[in-house]
């Protein structure tokens, strides 16, 4: 190749690069024809800019310097700053047409961003710069309206916005606050927007939500609280709005993300931030340069690591998750700003064998057939009665029954209206997806009298502020520590005007029993310490702000089979005082010795060898035991050992004397796909045919850890629905391949 060649062969590169920047360019609303807009090549004794941008009054306010493809286009950061500078340009762009670097180089380094900012992107930040003022000079309110009323933020609310404060100050722009149901993350969120708003830090915010109705409840916060800086919903089909705050579904925002820049949002805050669908998380809160906020309501313990990455909480040296902000249920209602409870365990001899697992817990379609039986669910209204008139009560206590499905719902409720004729069929109230107007039937139930009762299938496990709920009633069975936690937290907020200080569960399913928990009422705490019992010895929740999943768990789980013996070589525990470091299977190897040993001779293990239950107290007992500084076993130590951030003592005594086995690696991989999977379905509402496909293809990938094809329609095991022109008419034909590469890009790939 000559000279000549090699030139032409680079100057071609440059122009297809530029070709590029200029269409990614009018993507941004820049005109490049206008010169008072875009200017090209222009000189100066600092040297050459490739582009410059312009305000609205033709004066430089931003530079881009173009490369080749093949040239890293950060590395041309120099040369654009000693330009950038000497013409007053505050904001530099290194492109080569595919990747895209911001750099705000009086603030804060380059970064990696998926558009241009448009004019108004830059003019705004350019004019938030001048208002800026420190967090530390905006006073914290002392109080706030909201409800027809004024408030005082909590103690922990103002904690944790002046750790955010601190954070965004020592420049991170990505934080993660856990907090438990009924503390108020939403007017925590909404105070410290405001302090974003008035620091000069933001302009324009983007909130997301798991659903719309929780978006419309959200709005009503932000519409008292916030009333000085409006907020809009976004809905499917609606053009991109300028209010201050936008309200959005993620795959809302997903839908219409070409709509905006990548400089449009300032902050963005994400509610439920656990239940990411990673894949699509990930390109939507990447796709903006913004502060990004996650709250969740998910005990810190059970955030994936995907999660604590997304919001910039990962510490790769440690292997573990460290939120920005805890505030457990545990501090919650020892503070008093939470309810405790009660737990009534009703046994109604329901056999789970048999019950297939999708995801993490169990398949609701396996669950109909077990739970949903006549007898049954008359025997489980007539049981909760039986139970609430032993209670006095000037009034019939608001309750929400968590049913396994929509038929079970219906059913249930039938029973539930029955069982008080008086009130004409308004006692109980279906509440689900189906229902024709669901936020109205969710405004009735708070606000009514009737309903009473409201029978809910995953409408009602988050995000709904309920606080006269009094009772909360589990008749399906869960596995899900996530599940769990969030439907037992509708009935942890406080209410002052039924002077509610405690909640009752009514455990039809045996899902209190499942997660070793307790009753845990503060009144019945203080009595015990009154009697010399230390605090919290019969309340073994099993989740606790201190809880740390096992960085082994976590990483196995996410990890290509490939590398998996890497990672368990690299796990230890800590344990004793002086934190003295043990590999984790010798620790496990020791374990098993020592209970195989203490079997001989010990009566507490000898009862769970022979099949029996420990109480509480024998349970204790043993658990004190093992812990004491001649072993050091305990539950923390032996969930990192064995990867199993679930397990409890008696799971790890029961593997030890060989009597249970504890799920292997295929089964959590299989696990994690299916908690993927059943997020990205929750958010697509497809009907139930479409469903029972997309369910078939989902096992068709873990058979074959592989991408799934539309050709995978030919083969048998769909013969019997019909085949491939079958599945194209229920997807109605060009739905079908976009429907397989989202679920294989958001789901499968990231799984």
């Amino acid at each position: 190749m000559t000279n000549q060649d090699t030139a032409g062969k680079k100057f071609m590169r440059e122009t297809d690069a530029r070709i590029l920047i200029d269409r990614r360019l009018r993507e941004a609303e820049w005109d490049i024809e206008n010169k008072n807009q875009v200017s090209t090549e222009e000189t100066s004794q600092n040297g050459r800019a490739d582009y410059i941008l312009k305000d609205s009054r033709g004066r430089a306010i931003a530079v881009i310097e173009a490369k080749r493809f093949s040239v890293d286009p950060a590395s041309a950061k120099q040369q654009a700053l000693s330009y950038a500078e000497s013409i007053d340009a505050g904001f530099i762009f290194l492109s080569n047409g595919e990747e895209i670097y911001f750099w705000d180089y009086k603030c804060r380094p380059e970064q990696k961003v998926a558009t241009f900012f448009s004019q108004r992107d830059l003019e705004k930040i350019q004019t938030l710069r001048l208002e800026q003022k420190p967090l530390s000079v905006i006073p914290i309110p002392e109080k706030y309206y909201k409800g027809s009323e004024w408030r005082t933020p909590r103690p922990y609310q103002k904690e944790a916005m002046q750790i955010m404060d601190k954070a965004i100050e020592g420049g991170k722009r990505k934080m993660l606050l856990v907090m438990a149901t009924g503390t108020g993350k939403t007017d925590t969120i909404a105070l410290y927007l405001k302090r974003l708003f008035e620091a000069g830090l933001a302009n324009r915010a983007l909130f997301l939500v798991d659903r719309i109705d929780l978006g419309v409840q959200t709005k009503e916060v932000f519409d008292e609280i916030l009333k000085d800086y409006p907020s809009k919903l976004l809905y499917g089909g609606k053009q991109r709005d300028e209010s201050s705050i936008i309200i959005s579904t993620l795959p809302t925002l997903y839908s219409q993300l070409s709509l905006f820049t990548s400089g449009y949002f300032d902050v963005i805050i994400s509610d439920e931030a656990h239940r990411s669908i990673f894949g699509i998380y990930n390109s939507v809160l990447s796709h903006f340069d913004a502060i990004r906020i996650g709250m969740t309501a998910t005990p810190s313990g059970y955030v994936d690591r995907n999660t604590y990455k997304l919001f910039g909480c990962w510490d790769e040296t440690e292997q573990k998750g460290k939120p920005t902000f805890v505030y457990s249920i545990r501090r919650g209602v020892k503070d008093g700003f939470l309810a405790g409870y009660d737990i009534v365990q009703i046994d109604t001899k329901v056999s789970l064998e048999g019950v297939n697992f999708e995801g993490e817990d169990y398949s609701p379609e396996d669950l109909e057939r077990k739970i949903n039986i006549p007898a049954r669910n008359e025997q489980v209204v007539q049981a909760y009665f039986t139970e609430e008139e032993k209670r006095e009560q000037k009034k019939m206590r608001k309750a929400i029954v968590y049913a396994v499905t929509k038929k079970h719902a219906a059913q249930l409720a039938y029973y539930f209206n029955q069982a008080k004729p008086e009130y004409k069929g308004r006692f109980a109230e279906v509440i689900t997806s189906d229902t024709e107007d669901p936020r109205g039937a969710i405004r009735r139930f708070k606000l009514e009298e009737m309903p009473t009762i409201a029978v809910s299938v995953g409408m009602m496990d988050t995000g709904i502020d309920a606080p006269m709920v009094e009772n909360i009633i589990m008749v399906r069975p869960t596995q899900s520590p996530i599940l769990y936690q969030q439907m037992r937290g509708r009935g942890s907020r406080l209410d002052s005007r039924i002077n509610k200080k405690s909640f009752r569960i009514y455990d039809f399913a045996g899902v209190t029993k499942y997660f070793n928990d307790e009753s845990y009422n503060p009144y019945s705490e203080i009595a015990k310490a009154k009697a010399g019992i230390p605090w919290g010895t019969e309340a073994k929740d099993f989740i606790e702000e201190d809880i740390e999943v096992p960085a082994g768990f976590i990483q196995v789980a996410e990890t290509a089979q490939e590398n998996i013996d890497v990672v368990i070589k690299r796990a230890y525990i800590e344990i004793g005082a002086e934190g003295e470091r043990i590999d984790s299977d010798d620790y496990q190897t020791a374990w098993e010795r020592q209970v195989q040993e203490l079997a001989q001779a010990e009566p507490l293990v000898k009862k769970v060898k022979e099949g029996q239950e420990l109480s509480n107290d024998e349970s204790q007992i043993l658990a004190d035991r093992l812990n004491s500084p001649k072993f050091y076993f305990n539950e923390a130590n032996l969930r990192e050992a064995y990867r199993y951030p679930i397990g409890t003592l008696n799971d790890f005594i029961k593997t030890a004397l060989g009597i249970q086995n504890l799920p292997t690696e295929e089964q959590l991989y299989e696990d994690r796909v299916g908690e993927l999977f059943e997020a990205w379905m929750i958010d697509k509402q497809f009907e139930p045919e479409q469903a029972k496909i997309l369910r078939l293809v989902k096992s068709q990938y873990i058979a074959r850890r592989a991408p799934i094809e539309v050709s995978i329609f030919n083969e048998p095991i769909f013969s019997a629905l019909g085949g491939l022109n079958y599945v194209l008419k229920v997807f109605n034909d060009d739905k079908l391949k976009p429907i397989l590469e989202e679920l294989n890009q958001s789901v499968f790939i990231n799984s």
